[in-house]
């Protein structure tokens, strides 16, 4: 009888960035493409914020205002679909602990405080044992002038050099936030 020869086969190498992230199989399967588009998106601006660190032009609390903006551009709070999206997403990611798009539950969070998603949403903060004062007040300087920087630091963010590079749904919402 003939040898059989073996059937290639994927490596066992895990695809991905290598690192801890929020993006999570089981929600991606459950609820598609707007939950994947989502957590890459915070998952890039956490990757640009490592990359750029405390480097000056960059203010405390960016990628929270950014990952907010990205939310309240691309989410309807109206919608019960896109309420159970952020709810169940923001569950999983403060039950994950700290990982890349880790700030994606601040956004949410300050969305609520802002007025621009529903108070219902509070409820998922109450494990919170203290709200994140400095991060509010930061972000407060940032709405401010939400306009100008929100052009502003999209657009840098456009020009961090980034290995992977950013994915195409977070570099297209990027350049409709900086427009």
């Amino acid at each position: 009888m003939p040898r059989r020869k073996p059937l290639s086969v994927v490596s066992g190498e895990p695809e991905g960035l290598g690192l801890e992230t929020i993006m999570d199989r089981a929600l991606a399967a459950q609820l598609g493409v707007p939950y994947v588009h989502l957590a890459a998106f915070a998952i890039d601006l956490d990757r640009i914020n490592a990359e750029v660190g405390d480097a000056e032009g960059w203010p405390t609390g960016w990628e929270v205002f950014l990952t907010e903006l990205y939310l309240r551009e691309r989410f309807d709070p109206s919608r019960p679909d896109d309420r159970e999206l952020v709810t169940e997403t923001c569950a999983a990611v403060m039950e994950a602990g700290q990982a890349l798009g880790a700030q994606l539950p601040f956004a949410v969070w300050d969305a609520v405080e802002r007025g621009a998603w529903p108070e219902e949403l509070r409820a998922i903060f109450r494990p919170w044992r203290r709200k994140p004062v400095q991060l509010a007040r930061a972000l407060d300087a940032l709405f401010e002038d939400a306009d100008a920087e929100r052009q502003r630091l999209a657009a840098a963010c456009l020009g961090v050099p980034l290995e992977p590079p950013l994915a195409p749904p977070t570099r297209e919402a990027l350049a409709r936030i900086s427009a």
